[in-house]
C-alpha cells in the first residue's frame, strides 16, 4: 500500500518540482529585466519588486514541500539516538502526528489569512493580497500530504524512510564528505 502512495506522491513531486522551476526562472528573468531597466535604460519598473517577493515567498514556502518528501527538514536526533528503540519509535510517531496537526493548522490559520485579506490590492500590481498569501495554505497542504505518508510509514513500520530519495549528487554536500 505504502508502495502505491508512493508512486503516487513521486508524480505529486514532480508537478511541484515543475512549479518550483518555473518560479525559479521567472524570478530570475524578472530579476534580470529589473536591473537592465534600473541600470541601462534608467527607467525602473514599478512592479517587479513587488512581484518578486510574492515569487520568492511562494518559492520558499514551497520548497519547504521537497523537504518534507525527502525527510530532510531539521531535526535534533541526539536525545533520540540514545533512547531505546521502541522509545526512539514512539518518538518518531508522535513527532510525525505533531507535524501532521501542526499542517492542518497551518492550512486553516493559511486560508483565514487569505479571506481576512479580502480583496486589498497590492500597490503595484493591483492584484489580491490573498494571491500572495495562499501560498500559506498551499504549501503546508503539500506538506501535510507527505508528513501523513511519514505518519503512515512510522506505523506500519513499513516502506521507505523517505517518499522521495535524495539524488546523487546531494549525498556528498559538495563537500567531498560521503554521509
Amino acid at each position: 500500500m505504502i508502495g502505491k502512495i508512493d508512486k503516487l506522491l513521486e508524480a505529486l513531486f514532480n508537478i511541484l518540482k515543475f512549479i518550483l522551476i518555473v518560479l525559479l526562472i521567472t524570478m530570475v528573468g524578472i530579476l534580470i529585466a529589473h536591473i537592465w531597466f534600473r541600470y541601462v535604460v534608467n527607467n525602473s519598473l514599478i512592479w517587479s519588486e513587488e512581484l518578486l517577493k510574492i515569487l520568492l515567498v511562494w518559492f520558499g514556502m514551497l520548497s519547504v514541500a521537497v523537504l518534507a518528501a525527502r525527510r530532510e527538514h531539521v531535526a535534533i536526533v541526539v536525545f533520540k539516538n540514545k533512547m531505546p528503540g521502541k522509545m526512539a519509535k514512539g518518538c518518531d510517531v508522535i513527532v510525525q502526528a505533531l507535524t501532521f496537526v501542526i499542517c492542518i493548522i497551518g492550512i486553516l490559520l493559511g486560508i483565514e489569512y487569505c479571506i481576512s485579506a479580502g480583496f486589498r490590492l497590492t500597490p503595484a500590481l493591483r492584484i489580491p493580497y490573498g494571491y500572495a498569501y495562499a501560498s500559506i495554505p498551499a504549501a503546508f497542504l503539500f506538506v501535510a500530504i507527505y508528513e501523513l505518508r511519514n505518519f503512515l510509514v512510522e506505523i506500519a513500520g513499513k516502506g521507505k524512510y523517505a517518499c522521495i530519495d535524495k539524488p546523487e549528487e546531494d549525498l556528498s554536500g559538495g563537500t567531498g564528505i560521503d554521509l
